[in-house]
């Protein structure tokens, strides 16, 4: 999907499209601390959010810090995207606005960054976090793009804005080493409307709020002291006038003195972006003047960033040149503020939005540019002279990852070339550009296929921009083939029936289902290939999941939209006995759900062959339908009959399980049980199967960490699972209702397992003869593992 992140929650523009969440979005902020350059990492793309902390080493610049708040490694939230630094304190806004938390506040000892806080909203937050009783589709799109909270220091006072459908501004007051309760100020109308606190500033005086979606050009709220000491009161509105619709005034700020400087970036048909000039004079605040440099036009969001020290102002225009980005410096003189230079990124990509943030103090300049190499991120510091701007380094948050190939590597230790594991050799490694991936491309689902003549392995792996297929046949050297094209973002899921593989996924224009012979690969001899489908079933527009009973010779695609028959987002079941005709074989469509009535986000059907003798030689579906596990036989496509609908406590998200090989037992993951606090380990639900119009929940086994989980497979008495951050995972379920981890190799080498689905590994196949497991990692790329499985200790 389109990545909204910071710019186009107020429509000004969008970093590059990638997959599930942003990769890192480092740089969406940054400021300037002596020598020490502090740059925001909010997605978890590589390792935790964070704020990374750079200090200056000669003529480079070394990584001394990372602040990473323990509640982030509890918790998975983000770290914010709104931080402060002002006289060795750093303040960083809260990512989650359902915690009770404003932030956090780290302190400078010396050379090292100490967590010294949190900023607890009220007086009985203790380390709590709030999660609602009900939790529907509002709190789910909550978790999946929460609201922000801005923050701004003055030495004497943390201000934090908070925005979205539950607007909040609450002034913490420094006491001795610790801090006040916050006092709240009274918000305007259509606050949660309006983007209030999309921007906040003070100067100790003053505090301003920005609220840049204010119908018709955005608004500026300004506060001051109330009388008698008793908080702060709204004294005045900024709404020029003379602004044209979609100025979007607010969306930066910064006091210059005893004058507010408003970025107005300007979306809207021939807009251009200025900075908007505010003081104070006889009791009130008015517009005293606007800058806008002359090079800058409509759609270069000019405004949406800028910073004062001294008679020195940078200011950023991200959206120029293709979202490449530029930086606009001033300088002060007697006459006001002139246009001394222009920062033009070196060697700039589309989509880098150089000049999403901008520091700027005595000595150096930074440049915050959270689009470069597909939103991993990155930083430009600058020394300047007079008008001259000379690039000093490129700051970076580093876990780019190297290809292993050429021989396996032994788990010796808990490490494997950077990784961590158990019981689990890395065979070899290959990151996405390897198998033809694009920058900012990601992976998804993966599957595997043995040619039946030749005995060769495939993996056949889902890439944002299509299917790519990779010979492991020698695990040690697997060998890229070429790739079966989607429409971006579009491939998500993989399976196979006979000698083809069928594929689907969201995307625009929509995706259908394509169906490949896989006996092509055969003949590759000038690898990559750009292959074409043998077959285009388009009566589904998009799937979010495909299943595939091998035994009856029926595809069922779930979590159906865009068009087409989409069966509520049920079961569109196909007959693909002859695979390139497929046609369609009838609906089932449910009475649950989450994200909408009646959808299943996936399934395991098969011909039903366990101890329930009543529905023996049936075809069955076992549906995670999100909010209950849902038992259906489908014999009859055309009238499809419920069995059983079961549910758990503690329920998030049913997302997805399997049967063991006699189908007694069935094994369910929850994708949101942890990440809503349900459970603080990784959880998975065992079901005794044995009455399928009655399924029994007979266990629940937790995990050691607390990452989510997302796919599971079972093949003989091991259970394979991919559990995003905490990446592959091995248990023994020899005993089936008391399971226990074998072996672990995790696909992320960076700090912590935290709950979240921004990243990690997605599906784990564990079929292949050769006992060679293939891993699917988001931001990584494909892993050959292979388990060592030794019995647990009683």
């Amino acid at each position: 999907m389109r990545i909204p992140a910071f710019l186009s929650v107020m429509l000004l523009a969008a970093i590059p499209p990638t997959c599930a969440s942003a990769q890192d979005q480092f740089g969406a902020a940054v400021r300037l601390s002596g020598d020490d350059i502090l740059v925001m990492k909010p997605a978890p793309g590589h390792g935790p959010s964070g704020v990374y902390v750079f200090t200056a080493r000669g003529p480079g610049f070394e990584r001394t810090a990372r602040l990473f708040p323990e509640a982030l490694q509890r918790t998975g939230e983000s770290f914010g995207r709104s931080f402060t630094v002002r006289g060795g304190l750093l303040v960083v806004g809260a990512g989650d606005p359902a915690t009770a938390f404003a932030g956090e506040v780290f302190r400078l000892d010396g050379a090292q960054w100490r967590r010294v806080t949190k900023l607890a909203l009220s007086a009985d937050a203790g380390d709590r976090t709030v999660v609602p009783d009900e939790f529907d589709f509002a709190s789910l799109l909550r978790i999946m793009q929460p609201a922000r909270r801005t923050v701004a220091f003055d030495g004497t006072h943390v201000v934090a804005a908070v925005t979205g459908s539950d607007p909040a501004l609450k002034i913490f007051t420094r006491q001795g080493d610790g801090w006040r309760l916050p006092t709240a100020a009274p918000l305007p109308d259509g606050a949660a409307r309006s983007g209030f606190g999309w921007a906040v500033a003070t100067n100790g005086s003053a505090i301003a709020v920005g609220a840049p979606l204010t119908d018709p050009a955005g608004a500026v709220y300004i506060y001051e002291p109330a009388g008698g000491g008793s908080g702060w009161e709204l004294r005045v509105t900024v709404e020029p006038e003379d602004l044209p619709p979609g100025a979007h005034l607010g969306a930066a700020l910064a006091f210059d003195g005893e004058k507010l400087l408003a970025g107005a970036p300007g979306t809207a048909g021939a807009s251009a972006g200025r900075i908007v000039e505010i003081a104070r004079g006889a009791g009130t605040w008015s517009v005293t003047g606007e800058l806008a440099p002359g090079e800058s036009g409509a759609g270069d969001l000019f405004g949406i960033s800028l910073a004062v020290s001294g008679d020195r102002m940078l200011v950023g225009a991200p959206g120029a040149d293709k979202l490449s980005g530029r930086v606009f410096a001033f300088e002060r003189s007697e006459n006001g503020w002139t246009q001394s230079a222009v920062i033009n990124p070196e060697d700039a990509e589309p989509g880098a939005v150089f000049g999403t943030s901008v520091a700027i103090n005595a000595r150096l300049a930074a440049v915050g540019a959270p689009g470069t190499h597909g939103s991993t991120g990155a930083v430009a510091v600058y020394r300047y002279s007079g008008n001259t701007f000379t690039r000093a380094a490129t700051l970076t948050a580093g876990g780019e990852l190297n290809a292993v190939t050429g021989g396996a590597t032994r788990c010796t230790g808990g490490d494997a070339a950077q990784f961590s594991c158990g019981n689990v050799d890395l065979l070899s490694f290959l990151p996405i550009g390897d198998i033809g991936g694009e920058v900012g491309e990601s992976l998804s689902d993966i599957w595997g296929w043995t040619d039946p003549v030749t005995g060769k392995e495939y993996a056949l792996v889902g890439r944002t921009n299509g299917a790519a297929f990779v010979d492991i046949s020698d695990p040690a050297n697997p060998h890229y083939l070429g790739v079966l094209p989607a429409g971006a973002t579009g491939t998500r899921d993989i399976k196979t029936y006979k000698n083809f593989a069928f594929v689907t996924g969201e995307s625009r224009p929509p995706h259908g289902m394509l169906v490949f012979d896989l006996t092509r690969l055969r003949d590759v001899t000038d690898a990559p290939v750009t292959f074409e489908p043998d077959a285009h079933y388009d009566q589904v527009a998009n799937a979010h999941n495909l299943v595939i009973n091998t035994e009856s010779g029926f595809a069922f695609t779930v979590g159906n939209s865009g068009g087409g028959q989409t069966c509520g987002g049920g079961l569109h079941m196909i007959d693909i006995r002859d695979p390139l005709n497929p046609t369609f074989a009838g609906c089932y469509t449910d009475t649950e759900g989450l994200v909408w009535k009646g959808r299943t986000h996936d399934a395991q059907c098969v011909i039903y062959h366990g101890p329930d003798t009543e529905h023996r030689g049936k075809e069955i579906c076992l549906a995670s339908n999100e909010t209950a596990l849902r038992v259906v036989d489908v014999t009859d496509k055309s009238n499809p009959i419920p069995l059983a609908a079961a549910e758990y406590p503690g329920i998030g998200y049913v997302h997805q399980g399997w049967l063991t090989d006699d189908q007694r037992y069935f094994y369910l993951d929850d994708e949101l049980d942890e990440l809503i606090h349900r459970t603080d380990k990784t959880r998975t639900m065992v079901w005794d199967m044995s009455d399928l119009d009655d399924p029994l929940l007979v266990a629940q086994y937790y995990g050691p960490n607390s990452s989510t989980d997302h796919n599971l497979y079972i093949k003989g008495n091991l259970m394979y699972q991919a559990n995003y951050q905490a990446g592959f995972r091995v248990i023994d379920i020899e005993d089936r209702e008391h399971p226990v981890e074998v072996g672990y190799f995790d696909t992320t080498p960076y700090e912590g397992d935290p709950p979240g689905f921004g990243g990690g590994a997605w599906t784990a196949y564990p079929f292949f003869k050769s006992g060679t497991v293939i891993v699917s990692s988001i931001h990584e790329g494909l892993f050959v593992l292979k388990p060592r499985i030794q019995k647990p200790v009683p």
